[in-house]
């Protein structure tokens, strides 16, 4: 496998650590923030290894942790050391010490656990998982800026009958707590599902979950949010297409630069309704009946494109059973079929989630050649191309490398979703 290319950001951090030639330095993850980018990198020096994040967003921070260069109101690039990240002040406390067995003292619940970090969008959030005498407890810690205003979209949407796992308290700090979400992951029930009955079994199943997804967008739809989603769509094309179109690779260029303008074509005017935001199937929930009873991760939610919900599902099933082993990837990928038949093939929508889907898709192959994982992003760019064309032969063809793809840290199996 050739080695991953040197990003600007791997450059600052050398720079900013002083480190030798022959550190070994890992890419392991790289997103918009800001007005920039912020990369997170381990670090393989003569210890265990660090994770250290370069940001280069330009945000403001109320104090910094790490390395930082340029004026405070307009930093231009800091390193920090995982977990004490600037823009999420409470995480290395709730990491570390007894931040959270005080915060979860103050709510009536014993921690009996060390607090373990299971989600992090660095600059973000971080969701934590603290057991407790009452069960686990889950951490959430955000810009303290952002806590209130999610707070109250928390209560929006639960009075708006959307099932979100109890608040059970919030701090000005950027920390809230929130009990477990009701039911069985999703995820678990299609991992389950994917080794057993036929293909018109699969396709029930598939839809079935979906009308659940229909009646949930229309919940959302519904609530009284006001502000705008957190989803940049546009954006986050151009910023995709940039970088995978400036990676050597012989006729990559040309296929992501066309890829990019067959989407641009189909983007269409957008419309304005509640969303999510971030809606895939590892944040849903469901009972033994297969009703929707949980939905995790609102922090994106507000009015944004009804289209961008179904493509964040399309292309999070795809990117999802690319790095499930078959027989359990089989009905992930029945389920993205199903979806794409059924959103993109709507007369009002159907463009914009085309457009939107290989957006995503565009993200996750980025993430690919940014590991090293040609075959992987081959695989992607191909999804992406079949979902333009609404090929849905050609959208199943990528089965026949999906078990071969080398798995990475950026994208999870269905196991790990």
């Amino acid at each position: 496998m050739p080695p991953a290319a040197v990003t600007p950001e791997e450059s600052l951090l050398r720079e900013a650590l002083d480190l030798a030639a022959q550190t070994d330095v890992r890419l392991i993850g790289r997103e918009p923030l800001g007005a920039g980018t912020v990369a997170g990198f381990e670090v393989h020096d003569s210890s265990d290894p660090l994770i250290y994040y370069v940001d280069t967003s330009r945000r403001a921070v109320e104090r910094e942790t790490g390395l930082a260069a340029g004026e405070a109101a307009d930093p231009e690039v800091r390193v920090w050391l995982h977990p004490a990240d600037p823009h999420l002040p409470a995480l290395a406390p709730l990491a570390f010490a007894h931040a959270a067995e005080t915060l979860l003292a103050r709510l009536g619940m014993h921690a009996l656990g060390v607090p373990e970090i299971v989600a992090y969008r660095p600059g973000r959030r971080a969701v934590l998982r603290v057991p407790t005498d009452a069960g686990d407890v889950w951490v959430k810690a955000v810009p303290p800026a952002r806590a209130s205003r999610l707070a109250a979209t928390h209560d929006v949407l639960s009075r708006a009958g959307i099932p979100l796992p109890e608040l059970l308290g919030w701090s000005d700090r950027g920390v809230l707590a929130l009990a477990s979400a009701v039911g069985a992951p999703v995820a678990a029930v299609l991992g389950h599902a994917g080794t057993a009955g036929d293909a018109h079994e699969a396709d029930v199943r598939a839809d079935a979950l979906l009308d659940e997804v229909d009646r949930l967008r229309s919940a959302f739809a519904g609530a009284a949010l006001h502000a705008p989603a957190r989803t940049r769509m546009r954006r986050r094309l151009e910023w995709y297409a940039e970088r995978l179109a400036a990676t050597e690779h012989p006729g990559r260029t040309a296929t992501v630069r066309a890829l990019r303008d067959r989407t641009l074509a189909r983007w269409g005017r957008s419309e304005s309704a509640v969303i999510h935001g971030d809606l895939h199937f590892g944040q849903l929930f469901v009972d033994a009946g297969g009703a929707i009873t949980g939905v995790i991760d609102v922090d994106t939610a507000g009015v944004g494109d009804p289209a961008d919900d179904p493509a964040a599902f399309i292309a999070h099933a795809v990117a999802s059973a690319v790095l499930t082993p078959q027989p359990r990837g089989a009905g992930v990928w029945r389920l993205a079929e199903r979806a794409l038949a059924r959103w993109a093939g709507d007369p009002g929508m159907g463009d914009r989630v085309a457009a939107r889907t290989t957006t995503h898709l565009l993200g996750h192959a980025l993430g690919a050649v940014e590991a090293g994982e040609a075959d992987r992003a081959a695989l992607l760019l191909g999804a992406a191309d079949a979902v333009l064309t609404g090929d849905l032969a050609a959208l199943s063809s990528t089965r026949d490398g999906a078990d071969d793809a080398p798995k990475s840290r950026l994208t999870a199996p269905l196991d790990r979703v």
